[in-house]
């Protein structure tokens, strides 16, 4: 991973197409799964030191339409820009 993926949530803009890597918790809380999912992002939120700067992200999954409100750093890629 390049200096620049680990950073893609830096650039994320309302409209894109976005990866999502959440953390499932299983029984055994020593042995947890990831699950990805593609969400399009609805709105960016500030932090509280440079709003500027994401933090959170308002995100519609589009498997099933459900919206919720992710950390900023589970984004893991742009699939596609509101631009493209």
């Amino acid at each position: 991973m390049t200096c620049s993926e680990a950073y893609e949530f830096l650039i994320v803009k309302p409209g894109d197409y976005v990866v999502i890597k959440e953390r499932i918790a299983s029984d055994n809380t020593q042995n947890c799964c990831h699950e990805y999912w593609v969400g399009q992002v609805i709105d960016c939120i500030g932090g509280a030191r440079n709003p500027n700067s994401w933090t959170l992200f308002q995100v519609a999954n589009i498997d099933n339409g459900e919206i919720i409100i992710i950390n900023a750093d589970t984004v893991k890629r742009i699939l596609k820009t509101a631009e493209d």
